[in-house]
C-alpha cells in the first residue's frame, strides 16, 4: 500500500473545495484531504503543528489572497509545497508565483485529468506552470488584480525580521538572533514600512498579521 499524503484544500468557495476534495479522493490516490473555507483559520492549524505534504490555495480570497496566504506558508515552513488555482479570466502573476516558491499554478476551468497531472507533480518535488499564460479568456479581471497589487513582495530576511518584530523584539535582539548589525536591521525595517505602506512599528505589526505574514 502506497504511502498516505496529506493535502490540504484552502479555497473561500465551499462548493469548489468540496468538489476538489471529492476528486482527489476519489482519484485511487492514497491522499487524505481537509478542506478549509478560511485561510486564517488554515494558517492558524498550520503554525500550531498540522503538517501537510502539499497545500492547494485559491489565488482569490476574502480576507487573504493566495500570494499572501503562500508567503505566509513559505515564512513558517521553507519547504512547503503549494499548488495555487483560480478562476480569473485574467493572465496569471506566474512570475510572483515562482519568485515566492510556488510549485505550481492550474486554472480552475482544467481538465480533471491535468489537475491530477499537477497535484502529482508538484507533489513529487516537481514545478506544473503548463498552459498558466492562455486561460482561453482576454478580458482583464480588475478585481483580480487588484487583491493581487495589495500583496507585498518581501525577501527572506526581512520575513524573518518581520516575524521577530511580531514577537516583540528590540532592534538590538533581532540583530543578535539574526547576527547581523543594528543597522541592517533599521535597513530590513525601512524595506518592510515601505513594502507595506506603514510608518510605525505597531502599524507594521497589525498590517503584516492582516496579511498572514506573521
Amino acid at each position: 500500500m502506497s504511502t498516505e499524503r496529506r493535502i490540504a484544500v484552502v479555497d473561500d468557495h465551499r462548493m469548489f473545495a468540496d468538489g476538489f476534495n471529492v476528486l482527489l479522493e476519489q482519484s485511487g490516490e492514497n491522499f487524505s484531504v481537509t478542506a478549509y473555507d478560511d485561510p486564517i483559520t488554515f494558517l492558524e492549524a498550520f503554525s500550531s503543528g498540522e503538517t501537510f505534504d502539499l497545500v492547494i490555495v485559491d489565488l482569490i480570497m476574502r480576507g487573504m489572497n493566495g500570494l499572501a496566504l503562500l508567503s505566509a506558508i513559505r515564512a513558517r515552513k521553507p519547504g512547503a509545497r503549494v499548488l495555487i488555482l483560480s478562476g480569473i479570466t485574467s493572465a496569471p502573476p506566474v512570475a510572483d508565483m515562482k519568485q515566492m516558491g510556488a510549485g505550481g499554478f492550474v486554472h480552475k476551468s482544467a481538465s480533471m485529468e491535468t489537475l491530477l497531472d499537477a497535484v502529482s507533480t508538484v507533489l513529487s518535488g516537481g514545478s506544473y506552470f503548463d498552459g498558466a499564460s492562455s486561460t482561453g479568456i482576454a478580458e482583464e479581471d480588475e478585481d483580480a488584480a487588484r487583491a493581487l497589487s495589495d500583496m507585498p513582495h518581501l525577501a527572506p530576511r526581512q520575513l524573518d525580521v518581520l516575524n521577530l518584530m511580531g514577537q516583540g523584539e528590540t532592534n538590538k535582539m533581532i540583530a543578535e538572533t539574526l547576527s547581523i548589525s543594528e543597522n541592517t536591521v533599521k535597513s530590513h525595517m525601512r524595506a518592510i514600512f515601505d513594502a507595506l505602506g506603514v510608518r510605525t512599528r505597531t502599524a507594521c505589526v497589525r498590517k503584516a498579521q492582516m496579511l498572514g505574514l506573521i
